[in-house]
């Protein structure tokens, strides 16, 4: 049931996102509602989960753009493992190394998707311009990152009160 919520969100996020358009208007980029929810859920969750629903983000979020089908999988994917490393403990109580690790993990992705999609010989702008939208966006994500949280926690909690059926 934990990954029906986690993928409902993530289909919300990515739908979000793709509609959303290359940039808001007041600055100059654009949260990554994905990479926000795969954060708080790796947060939450740890490295395991927080690498699988990184991966299902990822498939989403791939779908839903013109790039080559996977970069977004398998960065989302690490990064949720490597945010999970931690676990709520570190997180809680301690809010510069949270919002840190959001920014952090934005430029990461950022810069990684752009290392990639070079490799693969694709013309792109100079990386100056890539972190003229990266770095607004890590922004973003940190301020987004606490409510997708609280979130993304309570509807974990609600579940532990629920009880399966088994045979």
């Amino acid at each position: 049931m934990r990954f029906v919520i986690a993928g409902a969100l993530l289909a919300v996020a990515a739908l979000v996102q793709s509609i959303a358009g290359p940039s808001l208007p007041v600055v100059r980029g654009r949260p990554d509602l994905v990479l926000v929810v795969v954060l708080a859920w790796s947060m939450l969750r740890g490295s395991g989960e927080g690498a699988l629903v990184g991966f299902l983000g990822g498939v989403l979020l791939d779908s839903a753009t013109y790039t080559q089908f996977g970069i977004s999988a398998a960065l989302l994917g690490l990064l949720g493992y490597f945010t999970g490393l931690p676990e709520v403990n570190v997180y809680r109580g301690n809010l510069p190394y949270f919002l840190g690790t959001a920014a952090i993990a934005t430029l990461a992705f950022h810069t990684l998707y752009f290392l990639v999609l070079q490799a693969l010989g694709l013309s792109l702008p100079p990386i100056y311009s890539t972190y003229a939208m990266a770095l607004p966006a890590a922004l973003l994500n940190a301020l987004l990152l606490a409510p997708t949280f609280v979130v993304c926690r309570r509807l974990l909690r609600a579940l532990d009160g629920w009880t399966q059926l088994r045979l």
